[in-house]
């Protein structure tokens, strides 16, 4: 056998042994790449749900705005428009486990596509989502913004729920045994017209003549001259919502 055939031999070798070890330092790394991801999803489940872990705190900033939106909407108040948020943010919760966007009052279609989009992407991947037993814990303003044609108020909900997801029945995600503490945001707007019907707004007429208000803030219909009722709390919408943490 000559020499050149023997070097062919012993590189061919050579190859396999190298690809051998290449594939099992390849599986290795694989392992230990999904072994770490699974801790890590497995650790942000657990502090998500530690039911000793502490509410989350909201902004301290409602002694600021509330004073706003008193003077510029009084006929709402800002008691009411709180309870508008809080009983939101629960309504929206049941929306999506019951995967009905349209049982949220006062819900924009901003809103309502929002809903619809987080219930089909749960559909597609036939998995259900859970919100049980929730507690509030906080409600702060965030930020307060109005001007001539609109205003909103960003609200931030500190609140505990039994939250997971199953999948044929089996929980896949979070637990329903222990509470998960979450902090969401949710945003009312008001549209000082009255008239953008086609974004889910409120459409102010005058109970006398029917023509339209053109200034929800009037008091007088620029038609007839009748009196009217001040329709401001009718106007505030639900708009979007977020989870913050």
């Amino acid at each position: 056998m000559s020499s050149y055939l023997i070097g062919l031999i012993f590189f061919a070798i050579f190859i396999v042994v190298v690809r051998v070890l290449m594939f099992k330092l390849s599986h290795a790394i694989h392992s230990a790449l999904n072994s770490s991801t699974a801790r890590m999803t497995a650790e942000l489940l657990a502090a998500g749900t530690n039911a000793e872990q502490p509410p989350y705190p909201v902004p301290n900033l409602t002694a600021a705005y509330k004073p706003k939106i008193e003077r510029d909407f009084p006929e709402i108040g800002y008691e009411r428009m709180e309870a508008m948020a809080r009983n939101g943010i629960i309504s929206i919760l049941n929306a999506v486990e019951s995967k009905r966007p349209d049982d949220v009052e006062n819900a924009s279609k901003t809103l309502k596509n929002q809903l619809k989009i987080i219930i089909e992407d749960y559909s597609r991947r036939q998995e259900d989502i859970h919100y049980d037993n929730v507690e509030i814990h906080a409600v702060g303003i965030e930020n307060y913004v109005s001007n001539q044609s609109s205003a909103s108020v960003i609200f931030q909900i500190s609140l505990q729920s039994l939250a997971y997801r199953t999948k044929n029945g089996a929980v896949v995600s979070g637990f329903n045994t222990k509470p998960t503490q979450n902090l969401f945001s949710i945003v009312l707007m008001h549209n000082q017209k009255g008239k953008e019907t086609a974004q889910g707004y409120f459409e102010a007429n005058c109970p006398n003549c029917g023509a339209p208000i053109e200034d929800i803030q009037s008091r007088k219909c620029s038609y007839c001259g009748s009196g009217l009722v001040p329709v401001v709390d009718k106007i505030w919408q639900i708009d979007s919502f977020k989870l913050l943490k």
